[in-house]
């Protein structure tokens, strides 16, 4: 199984106004390396992303073949 990072940030400002940001370096073998990669997206945030905070990680499990899920 493989893992890929997921990182949920909002405005600042409105925090109602959210986003969901998915990793382009994985997937993962492990669930802690995905969670690490996860911590290093937030880290980024303010840099990549001016007025935007991360609020909640995750790491979803991906089938044998996928390298993300589709858009739902």
């Amino acid at each position: 199984m493989m893992f890929q990072a997921i990182l949920f940030v909002c405005l600042i400002s409105d925090p109602t106004h959210c986003l969901i940001l998915e990793d382009q370096r994985g997937p993962y073998k492990t669930y802690e390396r995905c969670e690490t990669r996860a911590y290093e997206m937030s880290r980024m945030v303010h840099i990549k992303m001016r007025g935007y905070k991360p609020t909640k990680w995750n790491c979803r499990s991906l089938p044998k073949g996928a390298l993300t899920l589709p858009n739902k």
